[in-house]
């Protein structure tokens, strides 16, 4: 999503006056992009309620942070604070979907389209490894996908085994804490790529 202001100088003043409590401030800059990153997060959640919440949840976040603000350009600050409330709110969206197969598992699981399901997993995989940092995302493809040793990474990389190993431990603990969820579909998933 490309965000522009109409008066960029003008974005600058009133992020400025924010900053001293100014609540007009804070309405106008609100009435100012509300539209635009609800019209984006509305077309990638596809959940309009959602999408408000999103919303309203990066303005409440900067009212509380007002006195610590320090933005620069404020269309670029909003649109990368929108693709990371985005992301998170997929992870853990409870997406009735995979209740069905859950619930159903005579009917669904069977009937479900495994390329669908593959192809969802996937998007959930690339979202979540979008939020890692760079060097923990980089490790975590170079084990599980590429399948180096820890060694041979940290070879590569020119750091040591243990920061390797620190990283990876590090980026299962998230998948576990956001993904943890979605265990039981994740190996049903499995299950059914499996089959013929």
């Amino acid at each position: 999503m490309q965000l522009s202001s109409d008066i960029s100088n003008t974005d600058q003043e009133l992020i400025a006056q924010i900053v001293k409590g100014d609540e007009s401030a804070f309405g106008d800059l609100f009435q100012r992009y509300w539209e635009r990153l609800y019209l984006s997060a509305n077309r990638r959640l596809a959940d309009a309620e959602l999408a408000k919440e999103v919303v309203h949840d990066i303005f409440l976040d900067i009212w509380r942070r007002r006195e610590s603000l320090s933005i620069t350009h404020v269309p670029a600050y909003l649109a990368k604070a929108l693709h990371y409330r985005i992301i998170n709110k997929l992870v853990v969206k409870k997406d009735t979907f995979f209740f069905d197969i859950l619930e159903n598992p005579g009917t669904s699981a069977y009937t479900a389209d495994k390329e669908l399901l593959e192809k969802d997993f996937t998007a959930l995989l690339s979202s979540w490894l979008d939020v890692l940092p760079e060097r923990r995302r980089e490790i975590f493809v170079r084990y599980y996908f590429q399948h180096l040793s820890t060694r041979e990474i940290a070879a590569q990389l020119d750091i040591s085994n243990k920061t390797v190993q620190n990283q990876l431990s590090m980026a299962v603990q998230f998948l576990r804490a956001h993904f943890g969820h979605l265990l039981p579909v994740l190996l049903l998933v499995q299950e059914i790529t499996r089959r013929p």
